[in-house]
C-alpha cells in the first residue's frame, strides 16, 4: 500500500494542466480601435469607436485555451459626421444613453489546422449590444509587435473579423436610410503582463 507521501510525490511529477502556459494581455487603448462598416442611402460609409477594455489570456502552444473579454465605447462612435452619429446613438439605434457599451466575451477559440498562433483561430462568443446579446464568432488573427521576432509574444496585435445584423440586436431604426449588415474589424494592441 502506497503511503501518502508517495502519492503526494508521483503527483508532483505529472505534468503541468494546459492552463499553465496561459499568459495575460492587457489593452494599450492609444493603439487600439473599433472599426465598422455600414450601408447608409446606398453608400458604404465607415465609422469608428475607442475600444474601453480588452483581456487576452493567450496559450501559444493550445490556442484553444485561450479567451477574450473586449468593451468597446459605443457612447463614444464616430460615423464622420455629426448627423450621422447622432442618428448612430438615438434610441432607435445604438441608445447609447442607456448602454454606452458594446461587450464580447469569448466562449470557444477554434484554431487553424496548423494549430499555430500565427495562422489565426475563429473566436465564438457572446456579444452584447444594447439589451440583447447573441452568439457570434469573429476571425481573429494575432500578429507579434512590428519590428519583435516572430517568436516574441510581449506584443501582440489582435484583430477580429466579422458581420452582424443590427435588427438582430434591436438596433433597427431608419431602415430606409441605414443597412442592416454591420462589418467590424477591431484591432488592439496587447501588451503582456505575466
Amino acid at each position: 500500500m502506497l503511503s501518502r507521501r508517495l502519492i503526494l510525490m508521483g503527483l508532483c511529477t505529472l505534468p503541468l494542466p494546459a492552463h499553465a502556459m496561459l499568459r495575460r494581455y492587457e489593452l494599450e487603448p492609444n493603439a487600439s480601435r473599433a472599426g465598422f462598416t455600414y450601408w447608409m442611402n446606398g453608400a458604404r460609409r465607415k465609422g469608428e469607436m475607442p475600444v474601453g477594455r480588452a483581456d487576452f489570456q493567450i496559450d501559444p502552444s493550445n490556442l484553444a485555451a485561450s479567451s477574450a473579454d473586449v468593451t468597446l465605447r459605443a457612447d463614444q462612435v464616430r460615423a464622420g459626421f455629426f448627423l450621422v452619429t447622432g442618428i448612430l446613438k438615438s434610441a432607435a439605434m445604438l441608445d447609447t444613453d442607456r448602454f454606452p457599451t458594446i461587450r464580447f466575451v469569448s466562449t470557444a477559440v477554434r484554431p487553424a489546422k496548423s494549430g499555430r498562433l500565427s495562422d489565426g483561430a475563429k473566436l465564438a462568443g457572446e456579444l452584447t449590444i444594447r439589451d440583447v446579446t447573441q452568439a457570434v464568432t469573429f476571425d481573429t488573427l494575432f500578429v507579434p509587435r512590428a519590428g519583435s521576432a516572430q517568436d516574441d509574444l510581449g506584443g501582440l496585435t489582435v484583430r477580429l473579423t466579422g458581420q452582424i445584423s443590427r435588427s438582430s440586436f434591436g438596433a433597427s431604426g431608419y431602415k430606409a436610410l441605414v443597412g442592416d449588415e454591420v462589418g467590424l474589424n477591431v484591432v488592439m494592441a496587447m501588451r503582456a503582463i505575466n
